[in-house]
């Protein structure tokens, strides 16, 4: 082949790599805006259901059809707890949104995970006893880990704030964060409802629930865990689920010790 052709035939194939790349850069910019309109219908249709429940019964309330105190009371407080679960899911939205948009720096600072653990327990300690759950946390002095503290408390939140909510009356928690190495190692282990095995990977979608209906009671966003996903890609985490149906769950999170920016 003469250098004439030889040229033509490199920027043919040149331009076909080009062309290859572009259409996978098409369908990469198109899968993201499915996805992001997917999440903005959900998160539409999410917050519309409290938003019809706090107008319908502030209506009957206005209206002065309700005469009974009882009655009153009830719907004040059903008013009450829907708009604490909008603001919870209103909160994750923008969780979510900040997390995506890539542009907010991490604070790295040294978290004592022992400390923050004990901390969060207490913070849960109410809605743990109103389920007559009961926590055993065993966790020991000097764990910790270097990455942004609102981060690694965020995931740990979510992960106990699920062990109550899916959990049974009277149910236990165990807790245990050490680190192995260069890595943390933080475990939460519940007696709850279980996870079905086909059900395992769709729990880190966006809004998607175990159980719906003891969701809607508890408060649940569906949200937790997608955020929980979203953080552990920052720095290079995992999580594992080990779980059966009926049978309660154990959460193992795995996570550098030391922040290392996740490479694009």
């Amino acid at each position: 082949m003469n250098a004439f052709f030889k040229n033509k035939y490199l920027r043919f194939l040149n331009i076909k790599k080009a062309i290859r790349e572009m259409d996978e850069l098409n369908e990469k910019l198109m899968r993201e805006r499915e996805i992001k309109q997917e999440f903005f219908a959900n998160a539409s249709h999410e917050l519309k259901t409290p938003i019809t429940s706090i107008k319908g019964y502030a209506e009957l309330l206005d209206s002065g059809m309700v005469t009974d105190e009882e009655m009153k009371k009830d719907m004040i407080s059903r008013i009450k707890k829907e708009a604490d679960h909008m603001t919870a899911l209103i909160s994750d939205i923008l969780e979510v949104s900040k997390l995506e948009s890539g542009e907010e720096e991490p604070e790295i600072m040294y978290v004592d995970i022992s400390h923050m653990i004990s901390e969060l327990i207490e913070t849960f300690k109410p809605k743990a006893e109103e389920n007559k759950v009961s926590i055993h946390n065993y966790t020991k002095e000097n764990v910790y880990i270097y990455a942004d503290y609102s981060h690694i408390e965020e995931i740990a939140s979510n992960l106990i704030s699920n062990a109550i909510r899916y959990n049974r009356k009277s149910g236990k928690i165990w807790i245990n964060a050490y680190n192995e190495g260069n890595m943390l190692i933080f475990r939460v282990r519940d007696t709850g409802i279980g996870i079905a095995d086909d059900e395992k990977e769709k729990i880190f979608n966006r809004f998607y629930r175990v159980d719906k209906g003891r969701s809607k009671a508890t408060g649940g966003t569906g949200l937790g865990l997608s955020i929980v996903k979203h953080l552990l890609s920052y720095y290079n985490g995992t999580i594992d689920v080990n779980s059966k149906q009926g049978s309660g769950s154990e959460f193992v999170v795995r996570i550098p010790s030391h922040y290392n920016k996740k490479k694009n």
